[in-house]
């Protein structure tokens, strides 16, 4: 099963008049509680099965290196990841694998000027769909648990997002004592 949602909008704390609090409540109930919801009711299904089954979900770079232009989002994409390390971790014996595919900007209507009007040629910004498939499709092809494509290897694999796993491998060693 691929999980894959996400809704972007910008959002400035200089200028608190602008925040739409609804807009705010739309964008994490899109990008974090829905994965909750959806893997609530798919989990039982996944358990029962015979075979090795997968939960693949689509977050973001973001979620490892924020951008202040949309803080919301970074947000909703980071605390996915963080939710999605838990599972993996409550879930790790079983036949369900928790994997989670970490795509830099790819161009797709996410950045268009319909969704998004403060950003001029928002399509052009990314990698192509088929760069980010390929690149994906390998990771998965490996059987990764974590697949980081693009620019967001670099705050992935330069070190932080792995020394920040040991620790948290170390602390759910400690956890099941």
């Amino acid at each position: 099963m691929v999980l894959n949602s996400g809704i972007q909008r910008g959002l400035d704390f200089s200028k608190p008049e602008t925040i739409d609090l609804d807009q705010v409540g739309t964008e994490l109930t899109t990008n974090y509680l829905s994965h909750i919801h959806l893997t609530t009711h798919l989990l039982s299904f996944l358990q029962r099965q015979k075979t090795l089954t997968a939960l693949i979900y689509i977050t973001s770079g973001l979620a490892l290196a924020p951008i202040p232009r949309c803080p919301n989002y970074c947000a909703s994409k980071a605390a996915t990841h963080h939710l999605l390390l838990c599972m993996r971790e409550q879930l790790r014996g079983s036949n369900v694998r928790v994997v989670e595919v970490l795509p830099p900007a790819v161009r797709t209507e996410l950045h268009d000027e319909k969704h998004q009007p403060d950003i001029k040629d928002g399509g052009r910004i990314g990698i192509s769909i088929e760069e980010f498939m390929a690149e994906a499709w390998e990771g998965l092809r490996e059987g990764r648990e974590e697949v980081p494509v693009g620019t967001s290897r670099r705050p992935y694999e330069d070190g932080w997002e792995v020394k920040r796993q040991e620790q948290f491998r170390k602390m759910a060693e400690m956890m099941r004592k």
